[in-house]
């Protein structure tokens, strides 16, 4: 009757601290940095170009990620793959021989609506 109690109470405990160790893991899981853009959806495959011929940078969102507008008003998420970085008003010119090709979409919130604009990517 005694060893049925102990075991009994040795399986309480053990239940416990690996109920601990678990809940431990999950807090330590959602405290951690997520490093996936939430709104940011990329596509399995490059999409078409998109037509325009200079971006401003209007907000940098990481060194090489930024909101930019086209000179026929589109606005445009502008990531680089090539460790390019990016700065407030800076213009940047599309050579003829490439395109602003877009690879997924941002969506975001602003003071007055929430906006989904095409992410591209400058390249041949």
């Amino acid at each position: 009757m005694i060893m049925k109690k102990f075991l009994i109470f040795i399986s309480g405990f053990v239940a416990g601290i690996l109920a601990t160790i678990l809940v431990a893991f999950l807090i330590r899981g959602a405290n951690e940095p997520n490093d996936d853009w939430i709104g940011l959806t990329m596509f399995p495959e490059k999409g078409e170009c998109i037509e325009m011929d200079e971006i401003v940078v209007f907000q940098v969102l990481e060194l090489d990620m930024a909101l930019a507008r086209s000179n026929n008003r589109v606005v445009v998420l502008l990531t680089n793959y090539e460790g390019k970085t990016y700065y407030d008003n800076q213009k940047i010119k599309i050579p003829s021989n490439e395109c602003a090709r877009q690879i997924g979409t941002y969506k975001y919130d602003t003071d007055r609506s929430e906006k989904t604009v095409p992410v591209v990517v400058i390249e041949p």
